[in-house]
């Protein structure tokens, strides 16, 4: 079924955007816990720094095992925060989750039959199944993705202080980060909601079949027409994917490029540096570490972006339903 398009239509980010608005109170929180924890993280590369320097002079000090401490209890205070903000995502996904039922529960029975003229009802409900992707995308969203661009700011950030050169390897990060995304977020969302409708077409056959199977049965013809249609949709279903895994392809090759880059480029200026005596080998080390979480961080980044398309998409599909027209609606 395509879905109406009624003027001033909101695209699909906006309509996903619109969605959280709502929860932003709690969002603004989850985020201060991301930063937190990104701040709290940076303990890990520091304290390996200072670990070392003093571990250079061959002797185990009383102040090596408290940096040792320090760098313990902030990986429990950064696990602790953790869990409190998938505790606020599970409230967060169970909230939108109640909202959107009882939205779909107003707005059926009070729909225009206009609006509804040449359409299935209960084919119309299934969309409803797409707030569950939009749930099980929220924990990579607001955690995942979110830690993941945290973690790469303050990281270049920290590692500029190393030397000022590494300051264009964090530069380079986020622009590349940036420019992968805005090359292929379009395509993306377009090739997911193409999947996403040939998917619910699918559906929509197959209930079309399950709602009057005596009409089939017994009936060589038509139930060869069943599985010709099915087969049509499905390779029609099956291109779409394979549009869409394309664009998700080249953001994963991205991310190797780019990971590849900020690796072979921290090796190569870190060993410059330290021949050079502008660096000791402590910061290498240290600056080592920062990049490898920079990289790693990347990586979740651009491989998580297919949960942003779900999203997108879902909020899309919710809209066939949410953008009709109720009865005394002006």
């Amino acid at each position: 079924m395509k879905k109406k398009k009624h003027v001033n239509a909101a695209t699909p980010w906006q309509r996903l955007v619109r969605m959280l608005h709502y929860e932003r109170t709690t969002i603004n929180y989850i985020f201060i816990y991301a930063i937190l924890i990104g701040l709290i993280g940076l303990t890990l590369p520091l304290g390996t720094t200072a670990v070392f320097n003093l571990l250079s002079n061959g002797a185990m000090y009383s102040s090596t095992y408290i940096l040792i401490a320090v760098v313990l209890i902030g990986v429990v205070i950064g696990g602790s925060l953790l869990i409190g903000q998938l505790t606020l995502v599970e409230f967060l996904e169970q909230k939108i989750f109640t909202k959107a039922s009882m939205e779909f529960a107003y707005r059926l029975p009070r729909i225009k039959k206009e609006e509804l003229q040449g359409e299935h009802p209960p084919e119309l409900v299934n969309r409803f199944f797409d707030i569950l992707t939009i749930q099980k995308g929220l924990t990579k969203l607001l955690v995942d993705i979110v830690a993941a661009a945290v973690q790469i700011f303050f990281s270049a950030i920290l590692l500029s202080f190393y030397h000022p050169v590494f300051m264009a390897v964090g530069l380079l990060a986020l622009t590349a980060i940036a420019v992968i995304i805005l090359l292929y977020y379009r395509q993306g969302v377009e090739t997911s909601i193409d999947e996403s409708g040939h998917k619910y077409e699918l559906v929509a056959h197959l209930e079309e079949v399950a709602g009057d199977l005596d009409k089939y049965r017994g009936n060589a013809e038509k139930m060869d027409d069943i599985v010709k249609t099915t087969d049509e949709i499905t390779s029609k279903y099956l291109a779409a994917r394979n549009d869409h895994f394309g664009i998700l392809k080249k953001m994963f090759v991205g991310s190797v490029a780019l990971r590849t880059v900020l690796m072979g480029g921290l090796l190569l200026l870190g060993s410059f540096f330290v021949v050079e005596r502008e660096m000791t080998f402590g910061q290498f080390v240290a600056a080592e570490v920062i990049v490898v979480q920079i990289s790693y961080a990347v990586e979740k980044l651009l491989t998580n972006m297919n949960t942003v398309f779900d999203m997108v998409t879902g909020s899309e599909k919710l809209a066939v339903v949410t953008d009709l027209e109720l009865e005394g609606a002006k």
